[in-house]
């Protein structure tokens, strides 16, 4: 199934949270509550399933202590040492995505120029700023936060953004 025919049978309802536990030690997050805006969903759970990884959507539960309390349970259960955080960015800056890492983001520069490589080849616009401040900080795991521009989610661009992830998390593993 292509990924326009696979994302029409996604549904994110019915539930405060989409959890999937994967294959893998890299772990995709949706922390965002709104239950209108699908977009993050539809690339964590395409990516997941593509790469094996686990994800946690936050589909309309309001309470954050559920969310990270089942986010921490994953990151041990599945030994996570990757959490890619999607978020919506309501700015239109001109990029498709910004790119914010952990401070302590091992390999840094091999792990980020890899990411690089797969947006430039999927025709995604990004900016990288490292080390944001936030208040996902688990056991020193690496962080990406990735925050699409709400103005830029058309399915084309959703599908890119996904095929780059896949790419990504292909070669993080490999590494």
């Amino acid at each position: 199934m292509n990924f326009k025919e696979e994302i029409k049978t996604y549904n994110f309802q019915n539930a405060p949270y989409i959890i999937k536990m994967g294959l893998n030690d890299i772990a995709i997050i949706v922390k965002e509550n709104n239950p209108i805006e699908t977009s993050t969903k539809i690339i964590a759970k395409y990516v997941s399933n593509e790469t094996e990884s686990s994800f946690l959507i936050n589909i309309n539960e309001d309470l954050e202590e559920n969310f990270n309390n089942l986010l921490l349970n994953i990151i041990n259960t599945q030994k996570i040492k990757l959490l890619i955080n999607l978020t919506i960015n309501n700015k239109d800056d001109g990029f498709d995505i910004d790119i914010e890492t952990s401070k302590h983001l091992s390999a840094v520069y091999q792990t980020i120029k890899i990411l690089e490589k797969a947006l430039k080849e999927n025709h995604i616009k990004y900016i990288y700023n490292k080390n944001y401040q936030d208040s996902l900080k688990y056991n020193n795991i690496d962080i990406i936060k990735m925050q699409l521009n709400k103005t830029h989610t058309n399915e084309n661009t959703l599908e890119n953004i996904s095929n780059a992830l896949i790419k990504f998390i292909t070669e993080y593993l490999k590494h």
